[in-house]
């Protein structure tokens, strides 16, 4: 087998680890997946086994991401990595100074990167970190014949476009792989100084009525005027509209408990992954987690896996808001304080 040949198998092997790894952490059941992509049972069987028993190549993989809206790449990295942009930490502001840290091939003083062609230093740089062919040619944009030149430090010059997107995957400072120039390692990072914020902006949020966390009893909006409601909760949403339910059951235990309330934000928009509250058009009012809309239904799966998966036509459901947050039943007030001249 030659190292080409090596290199591929042990990317698709990567590949359907991490496809397991999705569907076993993000999915109730593999059918739900597998309506997700419009895939079908054998085939995504057979991709997640391992070593898989299908072909597991780039073209595959980006098609997979594409139509279950993950992050690009996300099948060609480690177990335990991201797959959905929301799971990634926020980058973290100013008054913070970065770090630029120097890679280790820097550190050694053994290499003069200006005495190395530009995919000499692309090998020193990936090669260390484990890259694929087929994960570089889908981050550059490029065969994977190509990608497996570069890797070996020969091939066609790697050229800015290329650069830039390996710069922005792997951290590798586009001007020292092009030119020899400056620190091959860009990754930015940040001290643990904490520097909390304020929180401004609280307000009294409305509590309008109640939401079942299990799927099978019926509660109504009490339908008060926006800004009024069954007492107050204190929390600073930006959301004019956003109001509160008191929750009762056990379907998202431990996230939430019964007894405690969520925020609601009407103007923010959903988002698979998060939680919501549905209101049904035969009057049910619940809490649960949306997990994805395809065909004209609406998928929500519950925390506690005693609750099986549920699911809605567009024509049954009346309305589904976003959820900001939980608050606990000590936040409840039943009327707005009185605030002297």
């Amino acid at each position: 087998m030659t190292e080409t040949d090596e290199l591929r198998k042990q990317a698709a092997a990567r590949r359907a680890a991490r496809l397991g790894e999705l569907i076993r952490t993000r999915f109730e059941r593999q059918a739900d997946f597998i309506a997700l992509i419009d895939g079908n049972q054998g085939e995504v069987s057979a991709l997640s086994s391992i070593p898989p028993k299908k072909s597991f190549g780039a073209i595959k993989a980006r098609k997979i991401e594409q139509q279950a809206g993950l992050l690009p790449n996300s099948l060609d990295a480690d177990v335990g990595s991201p797959f959905y942009a929301h799971e990634i930490d926020p980058p973290k502001n100013d008054p913070n100074q970065p770090v630029i840290e120097p890679s280790p091939a820097d550190k050694s003083g053994t290499i003069d990167a200006s005495s190395l062609t530009p995919n000499q230093r692309l090998k020193a740089a990936l090669v260390p970190l484990g890259v694929s062919a087929e994960a570089l040619a889908g981050v550059a944009k490029v065969g994977v014949d190509v990608a497996s030149l570069w890797l070996s430090g020969e091939g066609s010059d790697v050229e800015m476009l290329h650069a830039v997107a390996i710069q922005n995957t792997y951290g590798v400072n586009s001007v020292w792989l092009l030119k020899g120039k400056g620190d091959p390692g860009v990754a930015v990072r940040y001290n643990d100084e904490f520097r909390p914020r304020d929180v401004v902006g609280n307000k009294l949020i409305p509590v309008v009525g109640m939401a079942q966390l299990g799927d099978d009893g019926h509660w109504s909006d009490l339908e008060y005027p926006v800004g009024h409601g069954n007492g107050y909760v204190d929390f600073p949403s930006r959301d004019r509209n956003a109001y509160a339910l008191k929750c009762e059951g056990d379907s998202m235990s431990p996230r939430i408990e019964a007894g405690e309330y969520v925020i609601v934000e009407p103007n923010t928009p959903v988002k698979p992954g998060k939680n919501v509250m549905l209101r049904s058009k035969d009057g049910r009012v619940m809490v649960k987690k949306f997990l994805y809309k395809a065909a004209g239904r609406t998928y929500l799966i519950s925390i506690n896996k005693a609750h099986p998966p549920i699911s809605f036509t567009d024509d049954e459901i009346e309305k589904m808001h976003f959820i900001r947050a939980i608050v606990d039943g000590d936040s409840w007030t039943p009327d707005v304080p009185y605030l002297p001249n």
